[in-house]
């Protein structure tokens, strides 16, 4: 029997859905459970009543070997209960990190690639399904807007829309929720109830408060029992663990090139002041020498300056 201990903290603690591939693991278990919650979570998300949802590849095939790959945390399509509503395409996202500030780029790449990626050979324009993207961000995107939950889609600058708009993205900020108070449970909507769950699902002392959320949000009920399951797994913790090892290893990369690039700073900037001032001791020797009789020839040769260059560094004495 092996005695190695476990990495789950204590009985019953949760594992952190906001960690990528824990909120991975939450929405694409084979189990009914996991697959209601995500349906949910999808229904809450485009504001329409998903009936199903179904797992796709989740790696894009790329046309060369000069493209980006794409690799989704969710892909899926879904169908829904209204009637004459399309079919839609997504990937779904957990971020933790605006990377160089250019989120919105990966962004647009990605919901670019789903839409190409799901137009086929045959299709009629009118056949084009919805590409979308729906991220979880554990960061602000947009601090000048207080609403948490954003749509984007492509607009003239007078705001109107495409009719068709194939393309959608949607962020929920989940930092931006922290300060709308936890309770009442049933004064919350449905999004901040979710955007409660993720902020909280992994936190000992707000254990209670989740059991509430659960119990006024059947999609969250869904979500927390596949929470419960895939924190029964070593397998899981062990994947945040690392998850978690990857992220100290990024931050340690990236602060030991920013200590570097100011290094390298410092000392360009060490070395253009030494030349600088060698630059300024040869005018003033050419000045001097000028000034004491020197022809511009032998100041030339004697400083190795071109006649043009001395000229210019005696100005109005010559």
């Amino acid at each position: 029997m092996s005695d190695s201990k476990s990495l789950r903290p204590y009985p019953g603690a949760m594992l952190n859905p906001k960690v990528d591939p824990i909120f991975k693991s939450l929405f694409t278990q084979n189990s009914e459970a996991s697959n209601a919650a995500l349906t949910a979570f999808l229904s809450v998300m485009l504001k329409q009543n998903i009936s199903d949802v179904t797992i796709t590849q989740n790696e894009l095939p790329i046309e060369s070997e000069r493209d980006k790959q794409s690799i989704f945390d969710i892909a899926c399509k879904s169908q829904s209960d209204e009637i004459d509503t399309e079919n839609k395409v997504l990937n779904i996202e957990m971020q933790g990190l605006n990377d160089l500030d250019s989120f919105d780029n990966r962004s647009e790449y990605y919901v670019a690639h789903l839409l190409n990626h799901n137009v086929r050979k045959g299709m009629t324009w009118r056949q084009v399904p919805e590409a979308m993207m729906i991220s979880v961000l554990n960061f602000v995107y947009d601090d000048t807007i207080d609403d948490g939950f954003l749509t984007y889609t492509m607009r003239l600058e007078d705001g109107k829309g495409l009719k068709s708009a194939r393309m959608k993205i949607i962020y929920l900020e989940l930092p931006k929720y922290k300060d709308i108070p936890d309770e009442p449970v049933e004064k919350l909507t449905t999004v901040e109830k979710w955007a409660k769950f993720f902020l909280y699902a992994d936190c000992k002392e707000k254990a209670e408060y989740i059991r509430k959320l659960a119990d006024s949000e059947e999609g969250i009920m869904c979500a927390q029992t596949a929470l419960d399951s895939i924190s029964q797994s070593e397998a899981e913790w062990i994947r945040e663990r690392d998850y978690w090892d990857a992220v100290m290893t990024e931050r340690t990369i990236r602060e030991e090139a920013e200590i570097r690039g100011l290094k390298s700073g410092m000392e360009k900037g060490f070395q253009q002041g030494i030349q600088k001032g060698i630059q300024q001791k040869t005018l003033d020797a050419a000045r001097s020498f000028y000034n004491n009789g020197a022809s511009v020839e032998l100041i030339a040769k004697s400083l190795g300056m071109t006649q043009e260059e001395v000229m210019e560094a005696v100005g109005d004495n010559a």
